[in-house]
């Protein structure tokens, strides 16, 4: 109820007040107990809250949180909803974020419909400003705004581990611990290769009806997050959307440390899928041996320190287990299997209770493997999610923009307009002198005016056409073998028309938002969110403009491309992609790398067929720039060297070249696109995604780059 309406009756109430007292007053012989009856009525009605209110109560929290602010990226606010009463509630959550100052930068909503004294969870996907704030607004159809909260958050660097155990007392243990990591990106901050940064521990929501976690429900959604601790009896609990989005987060190059908690757990299929096969118990890895040292405070006094401790206690050690099968080899926190681009870690002992929970050796152990978990962002290109700071999209936009082909009818035009003014000017005018009739190049201006105007109309409707078009652009990465892999796709928009798009996610696990605005307007996004998936509405599309949305999703490789070992050192790749690879280039441990025009659906070809690039001048230059590489805090990268290798690939595939290079200047210049010890594949898959119109468009171009990372897949 709104004030304006409750202030009428609230005043006839007082007037009745004080017509029964003075009812009292004359009636005193009856007694003054009717004065105090009458008073307590008038209290009780005029303090009573209007009918509903109260009935719809909701609490709003971050999916992945680091202390008291969230990290910026990609997440996910989780609003508890419940509904008291008597009559079912419907409603929409929204979120609004804003970067530096007051200027809205993205805004996300999600209907919500509960059912009498029932709750609900609604998940709203949201891109969190760097050092900003976004604001959740909780509205009921009928009683309006029944909740309003603010959040802060920060562009400051951290090592994030998610605790999704239940009842944890782990992030009293560890969080703020410090640790260094040895891969620090310079476009992400300020600090030097030496200094240190902090452990941050995030708990996960809990469903308190279930017990069961609230986890992000899109892969991207946890691009603040480096590793996330669970129990093997939650993750076989886990279902549906969760569990696509946990397994995509280790695709996409996370790590998950699992506590085995049931030995039922070890048949699990989820668990089987992840590290390649059953498991069963085995002696204790002996890379737990290795000793740890701990970060020193960066503080040196007052901060929290870990305790050197090169062993586990007595009754910690006793407890220690080893696992064995599929992909599992020995790691210093007990066993682990690479799945994707990400890492799986079957741990040798309980963290979260117990002796372990107090033991300084465990604590060490469980930094260190979120600090090799950070170190793992290098390896991945684009980390589902994130975006690096001051990323260059500009030749993303060129790549995409049909009016970066169409230079060559600016050129035409301005010759048409010369020699329009030759002809309309001393022309015109000398060939009327010349007959004495001076006046008949007035007469003859409008016809050439008339040809020129048409001329050019007609230049630029050869050029740009009738209708709108998109493009599609898109690099997938994935680990050899693999089915599917993560994607960056960006989708350019160049429309014949002003009007506010609508932009749908690929599928409904994707987030999306904008890359490249339209000249002369504002970058706002709005996500919408619905059992459909998530869409970008009201998207400014100006005529002959062209807006580039950047997605975060996963696409299918079909059976996988494999690359595996001969035993001569070299390698074989196995292409079951469904599509033709063009142009790839094989990169091997120990700096041998090999050029292939095409590899056929279903080839099976060895690394000796293809043309060595040592063995001529241009493969040698680049081979040397990305061997060579450069050091990143502690890491040596080796980066694309786009420009030289379009000089190999350019001849077999035109324009390849072009999209590689706008690829290369939108990741960040810290990315290692050829990890040491594993073989990369580069290469182009013909024939795209397989889509034909976006958006209402007719796709114009779609060219899929593919990435494959680390030895693996069906020989």
């Amino acid at each position: 109820m709104r004030k304006g309406q409750s202030a009428r009756p609230l005043g006839g109430m007082a007037r009745s007040v004080r017509h029964a007292a003075l009812a009292a007053l004359v009636a005193l012989a009856a007694g003054t107990g009717l004065v105090v009856g009458a008073a307590e009525a008038a209290a009780q009605v005029t303090t009573a809250p209007p009918p509903g209110a109260g009935s719809v109560v909701a609490e709003a929290s971050a999916a992945i949180s680091a202390g008291s602010s969230i990290p910026w990226g990609w997440n996910q606010i989780v609003v508890r909803v419940q509904n008291n009463g008597a009559q079912p509630a419907r409603g929409e959550v929204e979120v609004t974020g804003h970067q530096y100052t007051s200027d809205e930068v993205f805004q996300a909503s999600a209907p919500y419909t509960v059912g009498p004294s029932a709750t609900v969870h609604v998940r709203v996907p949201v891109r969190v400003p760097s050092y900003g704030s976004f604001d959740v607004r909780v509205m009921d159809e009928r009683l309006g705004e029944v909740r309003s909260q603010s959040f802060n958050s920060n562009g400051t660097p951290s090592v994030v581990l998610l605790d999704v155990v239940p009842a944890s007392r782990l992030r009293a243990a560890i969080h703020e611990m410090p640790v260094a990591p040895l891969f620090l990106d310079p476009t992400s901050g300020t600090r030097g290769p030496s200094s240190s940064t902090s452990l941050m521990v995030s708990q996960a929501n809990v469903d308190p009806a279930t017990g069961d976690p609230l986890l992000p429900d899109r892969p991207a959604l946890y691009a603040s997050a480096d590793a996330v601790l669970m129990r093997t009896d939650t993750l076989s609990r886990l279902h549906g959307a969760e569990l696509d989005a946990l397994a995509g987060f280790v695709l996409g190059g996370g790590t998950v440390a699992l506590i085995v908690a049931r030995p039922e757990d070890l048949r699990s299929q989820t668990l089987v899928s992840l590290v390649g096969g059953e498991v069963t118990g085995t002696t204790k890895s002996p890379e737990l041996k290795q000793a740890i040292s701990p970060t020193p405070s960066a503080s040196g006094m007052g901060g929290r320190a870990l305790t050197f401790a090169p062993h586990p206690k007595d009754e910690v050690g006793v407890e220690l287990r080893g696992w064995a099968g599929g992909n599992l080899r020995p790691s210093p926190y007990g066993n682990a299997a690479t799945y994707g681009l990400g890492e799986v870690h079957l741990l040798a002992f309980d963290p979260s209770s117990g002796p372990a929970l107090d033991d300084p050796w465990v604590h060490v152990r469980l930094v260190d493997l979120a600090r090799r978990a950070y170190d793992r962002r290098s390896t991945v290109v684009f980390k589902p999610g994130s975006e690096p700071a001051r990323s260059d999209v500009n030749k993303i936009r060129r790549e995409l923009d049909p009016n970066e082909s169409t230079r060559w009818s600016v050129l035409l035009s301005t010759l048409i307009l010369c020699i329009y003014a030759v002809l309309a000017g001393p022309v015109n005018f000398t060939l009327a002198r010349q007959k004495h009739k001076p006046l008949r190049a007035l007469w003859h201006l409008p016809l050439y005016a008339a040809a020129a105007f048409g001329t050019i109309v007609g230049i630029g409707i050869a050029a740009r056409g009738l209708d709108g078009r998109a493009r599609h652009l898109t690099l997938v990465e994935a680990g050899a073998g693999m089915t599917q892999g993560a994607a960056r796709r960006y989708r350019g928009f160049f429309a014949s028309q002003s009007e506010g798009m609508t932009v749908r996610t690929t599928d409904a696990s994707s987030v999306v938002s904008t890359a490249v605005a339209a000249e002369l307007s504002k970058q706002r996004d709005k996500l919408v969110v619905d059992r459909d998936g998530a869409r970008l509405v009201n998207v400014a599309a100006l005529p002959w403009q062209t807006v580039v949305i950047r997605e975060d999703g996963f696409a299918s490789l079909g059976e996988g491309i494999s690359v595996v070992p001969t035993p001569s050192g070299g390698a074989t790749v196995v292409n079951r992609s469904g599509r033709t690879l063009r142009a790839a280039v094989l990169v091997l441990p120990g700096g041998k790398a090999f050029l292939f025009e095409r590899i056929a659906d279903g080839d099976r070809v060895a690394s000796t067929a293809g043309r060595d690039l040592s063995t001529f001048l241009d493969g040698q230059t680049w081979l040397a720039a990305v061997t060579r590489g450069r050091t990143v805090g502690s890491l040596s990268v080796h980066n694309l060297e786009a420009p030289d290798l379009g000089k190999l690939i350019g001849p077999v595939a035109p324009g390849l070249s072009d999209a590689w290079q706008a690829m290369g200047t939108a990741a960040s210049h810290a990315a290692d696109w050829f990890p040491d010890g594993v073989p990369t594949l580069i290469a182009q898959l013909d024939g795209g995604e397989g889509r034909r119109s976006d958006t209402g468009l007719r796709l114009e171009s779609d060219r899929l780059l593919v990435r494959i990372v680390g030895w693996g897949g069906r020989p």
